[in-house]
């Protein structure tokens, strides 16, 4: 008679075989130990990933520019131990650090009033193939069931283009063509973009213009790291 082992068992086994060791200092027994989480928080701090200010506390968006969220939140800078994080979860797809990231991205949101479904933005097939996990789907189920929030494939990939490597101009022309939506959009609920870095902002600017045109009143945008 055969059994099903649950991914949690097999996770917790590993855990014990092959124990994680801090990426920030090396202690053994955690990703990202509680000392070095705190030396990449932003505390009160707030950035703004389109001219990469600092915002004050009390705004959940910069006054400076003109973007069509009702709040952006940043998980922190593409560099150091997070820049390193999110690419060893994206292309080495060791996805015990979604839960790290989940929890900075999740700290820098804080509390928000209303319902809210978390719309992570869909990545190329071809990535998901070869990484084996759609790395920010993964994320947003992450990141809802810890808030109590619902996750939904509303967007839906238009075209597959791939924007590393492309320069700013050519990457916004690519994200107007990006994506359409899916699914039907409800006007009373607020939807929480999310991404795993902002380069430009092409693509979740692209998806909003999307979902308001689908008829969403309130979008928001949430990223776990973006470049200075």
């Amino acid at each position: 008679m055969g059994f099903v082992v649950k991914n949690t068992t097999k996770c917790g086994v590993l855990d014990l075989l092959c124990p994680h060791t801090c990426r920030g200092c090396g202690r053994l027994g955690e990703i990202l130990c509680g000392c070095c989480k705190n030396n990449i928080d932003l505390g009160e701090m707030r950035i703004c990933p389109l001219c990469k200010e600092i915002v004050a506390s009390s705004s959940k968006i910069c006054v400076n520019c003109e973007m069509p969220f009702g709040a952006v939140f940043v998980g922190g800078w593409k560099e150091g131990v997070l820049g390193d994080l999110v690419k060893e979860y994206k292309y080495k797809a060791v996805r015990a650090i979604g839960e790290v990231l989940v929890e900075i991205l999740d700290k820098r949101i804080g509390k928000l009033e209303g319902e809210v479904v978390v719309v992570p933005l869909p990545t190329i097939g071809r990535h998901v193939r070869e990484r084996g996990f759609d790395h920010t789907w993964v994320l947003g189920k992450k990141l809802a069931k810890q808030r109590g929030w619902r996750c939904e494939r509303i967007l839906e990939r238009a075209a597959d283009t791939v924007q590393v490597g492309a320069q700013a101009v050519e990457r916004q022309k690519q994200a107007e063509k990006a994506y359409m939506v899916g699914r039907k959009v409800d006007p009373v609920r607020q939807y929480l973009l999310l991404d795993d870095v902002w380069t430009t902002g092409a693509s979740l600017l692209s998806a909003a213009k999307v979902m308001k045109s689908a008829g969403a009143k309130v979008v928001l945008a949430a990223v776990v790291v973006t470049g200075r």
